[in-house]
C-alpha cells in the first residue's frame, strides 16, 4: 500500500491536483480530487482470494481543474526523484534537474526547492556510494569462489583509529586469461579513464586485439590516479 501511495501521488502532482484521502487504512485506500464535486475516485484494497492488492473502483474523470497551488511536489519528494537521476548523472545542474521534473513530471518548481532537493538527493547517492566500499572485499571473495584461478586483490590505506581507506584494486578474470592465450596476439596495451562519480579516480585496463582486430580487456584496475606505482 506504502508503494500504491508512492505513485498516486506521482499521478496527483503529474495532473497537478490535490489528492484526499477518504479511506487511509493499512489494507485499504480510498480517494478522490481534494476539489468539491470532482468524480475522480479510487479504490484499493487486499483481495484474500489472490493474496494481492487490487484496485476495485476506478473512476477516471476528473471535473476540476488544474491546481497550480498544489504543495504535494515537496522537498523530500523531489529528493526521491533526483536521486534516480544522479545515480547516472552525478553532475547534474540547477536547470537541468528543474527541466528534468518539467519533463518527466510536468511540475514547474521554484528554484530553491530545487536546489534544497538537490543537495538532499547528492548526500544520499554518496552516502549509498559510500557504502558499498564497505562491500569490495565480500565482492572480491565472491568473485573468487565463482571464478577459480583468477586475479582479485585490493590494496587499503591503514587508519589509527577507524577503518581502512580504500587505495586500489586489481582484477582478471580466468576466463580473459585463457582466451588471451589461445587465440590474441600477442600485444598487450595499456589505457585508462577518469571516473566521473564523487569519488573519482581512474580506471585502467590492460587490453590486446583478437584475430578479428576486436579489443579485448585482459585485465583492469580501479585507482586514485595514473602513475608508476599503479601502474606496478
Amino acid at each position: 500500500m506504502a508503494k500504491f501511495k508512492e505513485y498516486l501521488k506521482d499521478y496527483f502532482v503529474y495532473e497537478g491536483k490535490e489528492c484526499r484521502y477518504i479511506r487511509n487504512e493499512p489494507e485499504r485506500i480510498r480517494a478522490t480530487s481534494a476539489k468539491e464535486g470532482c468524480l475522480w475516485l479510487i479504490y484499493t484494497s487486499y483481495n484474500s482470494r489472490d493474496c494481492c492488492y487490487q484496485i476495485k473502483t476506478f473512476e477516471n474523470n476528473h471535473t476540476c481543474g488544474r491546481d497550480f497551488g498544489s504543495n504535494l511536489a515537496d522537498r523530500k519528494w523531489v529528493a526521491s526523484k533526483l536521486v534516480k537521476v544522479l545515480e547516472t548523472r552525478p553532475d547534474l545542474t540547477l536547470k537541468e534537474a528543474k527541466d528534468h521534473m518539467v519533463e518527466e513530471y510536468n511540475v514547474q518548481l521554484h528554484d530553491k526547492i530545487i536546489a534544497r532537493a538537490l543537495k538532499a538527493a547528492r548526500k544520499q547517492v554518496i552516502r549509498k556510494k559510500g557504502e558499498q566500499y564497505g562491500k569490495i572485499q565480500d565482492n572480491l571473495s565472491e568473485l573468487l569462489r565463482n571464478n577459480p584461478c583468477s586475479t582479485a586483490m585490493m590494496w587499503t590505506i591503514p587508519q589509527p583509529e577507524s577503518l581502512a581507506l580504500f587505495d586500489r584494486l586489481y582484477i582478471s578474470l580466468e576466463a580473459c586469461k585463457l582466451r588471451f592465450k589461445a587465440g590474441c596476439r600477442r600485444l598487450i596495451g595499456l589505457d585508462g579513464c577518469f571516473l566521473k562519480g564523487y569519488y573519482g579516480g581512474q580506471l585502467l585496463s590492460g587490453i590486446e586485439q583478437d584475430g578479428n582486430n576486436h579489443f579485448f580487456i585482459i585485465s583492469y584496475a580501479v585507482v586514485d590516479s595514473e602513475n608508476t606505482e599503479t601502474y606496478k
